[in-house]
């Protein structure tokens, strides 16, 4: 069992504002199922600005009694094993094969939440995260800390006195209006929404990610029962300035229902996003870049063309979440189904040698078209689907909860062409928080182990699951006890940051998975005030 640490990281996403349970004079159940995840009141208060739904506060701009401040801190021990089924060359540092544990400390990080009204109809959120990064330079692992805006917007609240919530203008930094929040989940950052989260292959989109732009939201009431929607204009490059001429869409509309008897709420939804990337890296540069490409040509002996075109590419999906009372017990049952399409995932020059291979005919290898015109260059789109269905149970209110989800996703056309001549490098991190990771590299791999799934499928893998479950338990305000158990099959896309050195061909975008299974046992302590 891994020990005790302070951390922001596997929460890092995560945040419940106590302050405003504080400032209302409310417990902080009024709004959550269990901090930070909002129930139907707390996504009603959300929609309205921060401010309790019907209403609209009136205090004069810039009092400090309507601006509140919360934050959150994390002390956790896990224990990880990790079976790989593949063979290859480990990051430096580590065992060349076998069986062995990793073991490290992580910085203390923290989250600091700043929200409330500026007066009658503006209102604003931002929210700071002081984390320990894992970073990949020149193929050697780092851990910088880092300090930087998850969100910073405000919004103009009741235009044209539309009422309370009706017709909302929001700019700046801030998250989609996604059926369900990565950033308010229940699950670690071991286990998030794990369908949200599979990057655009030609940059570094994920539909979770906070983005920079404009939105036109509201939430209209019939009665007691509700039709939420947003409109938003966005750049997609995860809060980084625009790489590209185009703007991306997305759109969401959801309808709540209420009842009477043991069904309580039910809420049915849809939701599309729209938008075209090129090649860049998460800070907005090309990507690879020129130190990547000369590492390659020295390392691998290949040349690396970049296509910086965009490709375009579109997220559609349907929800559904649903409220009971079972024996007693309240219960959350909710569900996300997702497809995803980028049009051409090609970043590199097909007419290039596979690894191994000469500049021209090819020595161990060939080339990946026999025609070296452009215009009959192949290009592969990428799709995938996906999704997750989880439940959340009140075993006994305020106190003690039940927490489980099962993600799936499933992967087409992601794999390149075989390599052969020589075996590549495993993705695999050292570790993200302190753990016991066991690793187990199995059988020898044939060379060419990135080939196409078609063709040879038992040298990858086109789908990932995982199922989690675990407790929470409310000691006191504003202490929380947490244990989570999961069990994951499949590792896959790209972790945090991109693999620079390890898989030029993962690196471009072509292999999506890892034959990698990992449990895990986590407790964690959660601090929020």
């Amino acid at each position: 069992m891994g020990s005790i640490l302070f951390s922001g990281g596997l929460f890092s996403k995560l945040g419940a504002i106590p302050a405003f349970a504080r400032k209302h004079g409310k417990p902080c159940q009024t709004c959550h199922v269990s901090e930070p995840k909002l129930n139907a009141f707390g996504e009603l208060f959300r929609a309205n600005g921060y401010q309790l739904p019907g209403t609209i506060e009136d205090t004069p701009p810039w009092s400090m009694r309507r601006i509140v401040m919360a934050a959150m801190l994390h002390e956790m021990g896990v224990e990880r094993k990790i079976n790989s089924n593949m063979r290859a060359v480990p990051p430096p540092g580590l065992p060349s094969g076998g069986e062995y544990h990793v073991r490290s400390f992580r910085n203390a990080g923290g989250h600091f939440w700043f929200g409330g009204t500026f007066g009658s109809n503006l209102s604003f959120f931002t929210s700071v995260a002081i984390e320990q990064e894992l970073a990949v330079s020149n193929g050697r692992f780092g851990s910088p800390t880092d300090a930087h805006w998850e969100q910073a917007f405000f919004q103009y609240n009741n235009l044209l006195n539309s009422g309370t919530g009706v017709a909302n203008i929001k700019f700046g930094h801030f998250e989609l209006e996604l059926p369900f929040s990565n950033i308010r989940r229940l699950s670690s950052a071991l286990a998030p929404y794990e369908v949200y989260r599979i990057r655009g292959v030609k940059g570094s989109f994920r539909l979770d990610a906070p983005q920079v732009g404009v939105s036109f939201n509201g939430l209209k009431m019939f009665g007691v029962n509700s039709l939420r929607y947003e409109l938003a204009v966005v750049n997609g490059t995860n809060g980084h300035f625009d790489t590209n001429v185009e703007f991306d869409y997305y759109t969401r509309l959801a309808y709540s229902r209420l009842f009477d008897g043991s069904l309580k709420q039910l809420r049915i939804g849809g939701m599309f996003y729209l938008g075209a990337q090129n090649l860049r890296d998460l800070a907005g540069n090309p990507y690879p870049t020129a130190g990547m490409l000369d590492y390659w040509k020295d390392e691998f002996g290949i040349n690396v063309h970049v296509n910086q075109d965009l490709s375009n590419f579109y997220r559609w999906g349907i929800d559904a979440a649903v409220d009971i009372e079972l024996m007693g017990y309240p219960v959350n049952l909710y569900s996300q189904y997702l497809v995803g399409h980028d049009d051409d995932i090609d970043m590199t020059n097909l007419n290039m040698p596979y690894l191994g291979g000469g500049e021209e005919d090819g020595v161990g290898g060939a080339h990946k078209m026999a025609s070296k015109s452009p215009a009959t260059w192949l290009k592969r789109p990428f799709d995938y689907s996906g999704g997750f269905i989880g439940a959340d149970i009140v075993l006994k209110p305020t106190k003690l909860y039940f927490v489980t989800r099962y993600d799936w996703v499933n992967l087409k056309n992601q794999w390149a062409d075989k390599v052969d001549g020589k075996e590549i490098r495993a993705n695999q991190s050292a570790s993200w928080e302190y753990n016991e990771m066991k690793l187990d590299f199995g059988d020898p791999m044939p060379r060419g182990m990135t080939g196409n799934l078609d063709a040879d499928p038992d040298l990858g893998q086109n789908s990932y699951t995982r199922m989690t479950l675990g407790f929470r338990f409310h000691l006191t305000q504003p202490l929380t006890l947490i244990y989570e158990f999961a069990m994951q099959d499949n590792l896959f896309g790209f972790p945090e940051p991109a693999p620079n050195m390890y898989n030029p061909d993962w690196v471009a975008g072509m292999g999506r998975t890892v034959n990698v299974d990992s449990d895990w046992h986590m407790f964690m302590v959660m601090f929020a005030f």
